[in-house]
């Protein structure tokens, strides 16, 4: 591609138009289903200390097995999105809809009071893309600057050390490697693609102590630094570099879990994500010396309500249940159309078979997203006109938001 100068006034309304971030099925952005238990359960795994699948949860836990464990699935996740805007007409999205998200955990025990794990899963992502004329506002010379396609795919890289301090309780630190490699935010006449890296780090604790067990796990906030392009040629504008950094959220998990019966477990987490990093976006040259542009988002941060069930319904068989309640992270006064956020319950069901040597792994969680209508009194029109091309919490997003998510889970476990 050929390198010529920027104009900064152009990539100043893209990206007031892009308005990062995402949000997908979790709150904000977030994709918290890491392992096919994890699923089966609504992610309420923090204190478990018996199950492989809650590894990726809760590295601590790799101090109450016995032996080498490895877990590997994949995760099919299915979403719908559509709105209703004001004075248009009802629109779906239509991105990518159907997406396979992969889980991995090794453990590998040693002599002494340590064990050594890599999980590998893919915490932060989805897709949304916008047809050109879904939302009436943008037209004339707004028309280049109206959403299309928002993507965002990663992998996080996740060593983990665990240490047994006595027989019921262990603590875990490692790393978190996010490796962001696609990041697109497209208006309708312009791209804007990067990639790029950063590292963080979790901390992690379990104590078990007769049928009770607790667990918390940290994982630090991740700022990944991402370049890539700037391509207005559509509307006869240069295409060059460009430079920007995202910072993701902290996550922290706390949760409780009973052994009601011997066949029945019972677990309770609370699970909070520290959205709040999301409260600005710039973008700069590639030198950063120089600002082209500031997006203003002031999310907030969010919690949610686990519930989960393990029922051993035979020595081979276990059924999993769970229910989840999240909290939309994304603000009226800064809402964005790419991939709108709102309040969601999760239900979900699943099973592990034992068969002999290999456990086989299922799940199906349902997500239901609360209908999120925006009715702003703020004009659009009128911020453009006065150089502000930023449409969150505008007019240009009213309208009734619906959507809905489901994921299918297959895994399997092995311990040797």
């Amino acid at each position: 591609m050929t390198k010529v100068p920027f104009k900064p006034s152009l990539l100043a309304g893209l990206v007031a138009a892009i308005s990062l971030p995402l949000q997908t099925q979790a709150a904000g952005f977030r994709i918290p289903e890491i392992s096919t238990v994890g699923t089966a359960t609504a992610n309420a795994l923090v204190a478990n200390t018996d199950e492989l699948g809650a590894l990726a949860y809760n590295p601590a836990g790799m101090a109450f097995h016995d032996k080498d464990g490895l877990v590997a699935g994949l995760t099919y996740l299915s979403y719908d999105l559509s709105v209703d805007p004001a004075g248009g007409t009802k629109t779906d999205s239509d991105g990518k809809k159907n997406f396979v998200i992969p889980n991995f955990y090794y453990m590998a025990k040693s002599q002494g009071k340590m064990t050594a794990g890599l999980a590998i899963n893919s915490p932060f992502g989805l897709e949304t893309s916008w047809p050109q004329g879904t939302f009436p506002t943008f037209s004339g010379s707004l028309a280049p600057f109206e959403p299309e396609q928002s993507t965002i795919e990663m992998l996080n890289i996740n060593p983990n050390l665990a240490y047994q301090i006595d027989a019921t309780s262990s603590i875990a630190f490692g790393l978190d490697l996010y490796y962001l490699n696609k990041l697109v935010f497209n208006t309708q006449s312009i791209n804007i693609d990067g990639r790029g890296a950063g590292l963080g780090w979790n901390l992690a604790y379990l104590k078990k102590h007769g049928k009770w067990s607790f667990g918390a796990s940290y994982r630090s906030r991740v700022k990944v630094e991402v370049n890539g392009f700037f391509d207005a040629t559509a509307i006869s504008q240069p295409a060059t570099t460009a430079k920007t950094s995202i910072e993701f959220p902290d996550l922290f998990q706390a949760g409780v879990a009973y052994q009601a019966t011997d066949k029945l477990a019972l677990e309770f987490d609370i699970d909070y994500t520290g959205w709040s990093s999301f409260d600005s976006f710039s973008i700069t040259t590639p030198n950063g010396n120089s600002e082209l542009t500031k997006s203003t988002n002031n999310w907030d941060n969010a919690l949610a309500y686990r519930l989960g069930a393990i029922y051993r319904l035979s020595p081979a068989t276990q059924l999993l249940f769970g229910y989840s309640l999240d909290q939309k992270a994304q603000p009226d006064d800064y809402f964005s159309a790419r991939i709108p956020d709102a309040d969601r319950q999760l239900f979900s069901i699943g099973m592990t078979h034992d068969m002999g040597g290999w456990t086989l792994e299922a799940a199906f969680m349902h997500v239901a997203t609360d209908d999120r209508t925006i009715n702003s009194s703020v004009s659009y029109l009128a911020k453009a006109s006065g150089g502000d091309r930023d449409p969150n919490g505008t007019d240009a997003y009213n309208g009734t938001y619906e959507s809905s998510v489901n994921l299918l889970s297959v895994g399997v476990s092995t311990r040797f």
